[in-house]
């Protein structure tokens, strides 16, 4: 029984139970959905996401998962060039131009609180029919808004009081995909 951790002491000398590493960041190279370096928003960058994606393992570590992204997350600031990267009916000039359906595809989304971290980094994320990626909850079970109401005693009329209590954190990074841009 020496060697199955049985004797390691629950608790330090201080009584304190041991420190654990901190978990990586969401966005990790170690997680394999950060760029090493950051580019711009273009075919070749998106391409070498999805291949990222695609290759994500599973617990195991040796099962491929071939994770497809389904969205584009931008910054306001890069909404226009996100939507021109995915638009369907525009034809370029040259055959090198051309953006592949399996880029077309991805549904753009811009979200304006992006831009406060920055301004060129976008994301890939999966849809949630293929990976779960984020969790959301309600408290106590309410499945949707909690609704109050009171009859006025002063004036003829209800006052009626609305709440959402209502949760999200991200349980697995495979599929999600950062690039810090440029």
């Amino acid at each position: 029984m020496s060697g199955s951790g049985a004797s390691r002491p629950a608790h330090d000398h201080r009584g304190q139970p041991p420190r654990r590493p901190p978990p990586n960041a969401l966005f990790h190279t170690t997680h394999k959905n950060l760029a090493g370096t950051g580019t711009a928003l273009a075919v070749d960058a998106v391409g070498a996401a999805r291949a990222a994606m695609a290759k994500q393992t599973g617990l195991d570590k040796k099962t491929v998962l071939n994770v497809r992204p389904a969205f584009l997350i931008v910054p306001a600031s890069l909404e226009l060039k996100a939507e021109q990267l995915v638009a369907q009916n525009l034809v370029p000039a040259a055959t090198s131009s051309v953006v592949p359906q399996s880029i077309r595809t991805l549904a753009p989304i811009s979200e304006p609180r992006l831009d406060a971290a920055s301004e060129t980094a976008w994301y890939l994320a999966a849809s949630p029919n293929q990976i779960d990626t984020i969790e959301y909850a309600y408290l106590e079970g309410q499945q949707g808004a909690y609704i109050e109401t009171r009859n006025g005693f002063d004036v003829d009329g209800v006052e009626i009081k609305c709440r959402l209590d209502f949760g999200a954190k991200a349980i697995d990074w495979r599929g999600l995909y950062k690039n810090p841009g440029a």
